[in-house]
């Protein structure tokens, strides 16, 4: 089965919205961040760490795709046309001539889609309590080009876990009862 997705939209509008997304950018830490763009019912929506923007659209099917930043904000800016008429293909976007690859998903209905919202600052705490959460799948967290991030920051934990337990051994602590009120601690916030 031949998945495909669609929409034109208005080149000033999506090229506002990006550079409101590269500005956000430069004002976080988190560099070469990736934009996810979910097309729905008469919009497109455009999320990555700590925002998530709606830009009227012309659509046809419900999908989802991510790509570098910089990258669409600089093949948008280029472009000449007033309209920009974009389609989705699996791991393929098109605009006019041009083909870029994408990590896609194709959905029947827009009602399954979920987007994970970070704080734009995120520290390694706020991807560990997304993690234990189990709110997302690991092809969520994979799609969102997440998983090397959710992999260090739980390494980061499993270390922290073992230097606290070694200071609380001194208490009849054991690492057990540590990593206990840890992630109690951190599943409660």
């Amino acid at each position: 089965m031949n998945k495909t997705a669609s929409f034109k939209i208005e080149k000033e509008p999506l090229l506002t919205a990006l550079k409101q997304l590269q500005r956000i950018e430069k004002s976080s830490k988190k560099k070469r961040s990736t934009v996810e763009i979910t097309i729905l019912k008469g919009y497109i929506q455009l999320v990555t760490a700590g925002v998530r923007l709606n830009i009227h659209a012309d659509t046809d099917g419900s999908a989802k795709f991510t790509i570098l930043l910089w990258y669409i904000a600089d093949v948008v800016n280029t472009e000449k046309d007033f309209y920009l008429d974009f389609s989705l293909n699996e791991n393929r976007l098109r605009l006019r001539g041009f083909k870029f690859d994408v990590a896609t998903t194709f959905f029947e209905n827009d009602r399954i889609l979920r987007s994970i919202n970070l704080p734009v600052n995120y520290k390694y705490l706020d991807i560990v309590e997304l993690y234990l959460s189990e709110k997302f799948t690991e092809e969520e967290i994979a799609f969102n080009k997440l998983d090397k991030i959710v992999l260090e920051s739980v390494e980061k934990l499993k270390k922290d876990i073992d230097k606290v337990s070694s200071i609380m051994r001194e208490y009849r602590f054991t690492r057990n009862e540590v990593e206990a009120l840890l992630l109690n601690k951190i599943k409660a916030e």
